[in-house]
């Protein structure tokens, strides 16, 4: 009796190893990535407007106080855990640089000293959209982390470039048509300013040209003539700007609503 209850009990664990390795091994699905990439920017403001308040310290890394490194490198170890360089000099140097369109959770880098050509990197802050960034000052007539303006003209004047370390989802907003009703989807958010590709394919039993409408804010803005297949999509690329799009999807002749899909454009 023993020896049986042990045989199953091993038994059952090595069943129960083989199933774990087996879906450790499985990669992440596409939307797995996609839903984590496009939560990620939103996810890093998110933090760093929580240190708020948090006083200037020179060198420091915690909520007792921060420099404008130990902030960076604090927020972004906590939402993407990035293990970034600490000092601005070796953050200037990480991911990529970025010409405007800004994103949320860009790195922007300032010459906060003397020189009369802004040349050196002395100082960084998160990107938060519309022209705002989060950043621990030590000086001026607020100190610690606080939100401060691109417009400012000190700012603004020593503005240096700005860096990407995390990356928004592949633009690309994938539509599958069937023959069940379908009701509105929501799409994660999409960075605005970069083209976004809307690839539909048609899963349905019949064929025909139908027609695709695009919406911006509720107003039609686009109206084209697809003919979509199941392995070849009818795409449709746009450059968005900032709000909320709706892509809707219906029969040519009987005018029927096959799909009407949503998402938001951030800044």
């Amino acid at each position: 009796m023993c020896r049986a209850r042990l045989l199953r009990a091993c038994l059952l664990s090595t069943f129960a190893l083989l199933a774990a390795a087996s879906l450790a091994a499985q990669p992440l699905s596409s939307s797995s990535r996609t839903t984590a990439d496009a939560s990620l920017p939103n996810n890093v403001v998110r933090a760093a407007m929580a240190y708020l308040g948090v006083p200037y310290v020179h060198g420091g890394d915690s909520r007792e106080g921060l420099d404008c490194s130990g902030l960076v490198h604090r927020v972004f170890q906590e939402t993407a855990r990035l293990d970034l360089p600490r000092g601005v000099d070796s953050l200037f140097h990480a991911g990529t640089p970025v010409l405007r369109p800004l994103h949320i959770g860009d790195l922007l880098f300032f010459d906060t000293t003397e020189d009369a050509v802004p040349s050196v990197p002395a100082h960084v802050g998160v990107y938060i959209g519309a022209d705002r960034f989060v950043h621990a000052a030590s000086a001026g007539s607020k100190t610690g982390v606080i939100v401060s303006s691109l417009r400012y003209p000190y700012y603004r004047a020593r503005f240096l470039r700005a860096r990407r370390v995390i990356s928004w989802r592949a633009p690309i907003l994938p539509m599958t048509l069937t023959d069940d009703h379908t009701s509105l989807i929501l799409a994660d958010p999409f960075p605005s300013r970069e083209t976004v590709t809307i690839n539909v394919y048609s899963a349905m039993s019949g064929g025909g040209p139908m027609d695709l409408t695009l919406f911006k804010d509720g107003h039609e803005v686009l109206t084209r003539r697809i003919v979509p297949g199941a392995q070849k999509p009818s795409e449709i690329a746009l450059a968005p700007d900032i709000g909320q799009w709706t892509v809707r999807v219906t029969r040519l002749f009987k005018g029927r609503e096959l799909q009407r899909v949503a998402f938001r454009v951030e800044e």
